[in-house]
């Protein structure tokens, strides 16, 4: 009798101790489920934050680049329409020719330019024309600024990344051209895309004066700032930011997209 009692003893002690590990096991798995989806919830509001951000950033910077197109080029080659137009001189016919056929190339690259500033001009381009042809008129914005060479290197069919992710990468590739522009005295930019493994991989790189990035990273200022809001913006879509740099020879930047 002792031993059948002890025996319910040990089964009832064993039945506590599996109902208490089994209580254990539902409390843990219930307080991650928690900060899973806690984690995914501030994840979502850290990217819908970031695409306003990316958003309004985006026109902003089309606002700058249309302002500077007016200025400097539209305005200028209408003035020379409008001096070529007034300064004819019809009783010289073979002068008169030359400068209407002058006029003529003003008024088409006028038209090609409005071209371009028109998709400029359209802040949801990215979802319109995608992120390949949003990129080859970024080129062309740097080519036509004379200021550098600039070589294009992307495949003819690009991934198919999220529509929402394609205008926060578009805009991490126009800050990153701008940080370009302004501090790298380069003279060529390569901007480069591959498939490599379950991943695209685009890359910016200049052969300009170049800096120490763990400096950078470490400084409060607005470059070191960037670095930081890029590496800040890739993590939101899960892509990772890099940036490899040294002093005299040149910067590269690399934005990892998982597909």
């Amino acid at each position: 009798m002792q031993k059948i009692d002890g025996e319910l003893i040990s089964l009832i002690v064993i039945f506590f101790f599996f109902l208490i590990l089994v209580f254990f096991i539902v409390i843990t798995l219930a307080v991650r489920y928690r900060k899973r989806k806690k984690e995914n919830e501030e994840m979502r509001t850290r990217f819908s934050e970031q695409l306003l951000a990316s958003k309004v950033e985006i026109q902003e910077q089309t606002l700058k680049n249309v302002s500077h197109e007016l200025h400097d080029n539209l305005g200028q080659i209408a003035s020379l329409i409008k001096i070529n137009l007034s300064t004819i001189q019809f009783k010289n016919p073979e002068a008169a020719e030359a400068k209407l056929a002058n006029t003529k190339e003003l008024a088409k690259q006028l038209v090609m330019d409005i071209k371009l500033l028109s998709v400029s001009l359209n802040t949801d381009k990215i979802n319109k024309i995608g992120l390949l042809r949003a990129l080859k008129v970024e080129e062309e914005k740097l080519l036509k600024t004379g200021l550098f060479e600039v070589t294009l290197e992307l495949p003819d069919s690009l991934p198919v990344i999220d529509s929402e992710k394609e205008i926060i990468i578009y805009r991490m590739i126009q800050e990153i051209l701008n940080n370009t522009i302004k501090h790298s005295q380069a003279k060529h930019i390569r901007i480069s895309g591959k498939i490599q493994q379950n991943a695209f991989i685009l890359t910016i790189a200049d052969d300009g004066v170049g800096f120490d990035t763990i400096q950078k990273l470490a400084d409060a200022g607005d470059m070191g700032n960037g670095l930081t809001n890029l590496q800040s913006r890739a993590k939101v879509i899960n892509a990772v930011y890099t940036i490899q740099s040294v002093p005299g020879k040149g910067t590269e930047s690399n934005i990892t997209i998982p597909i």
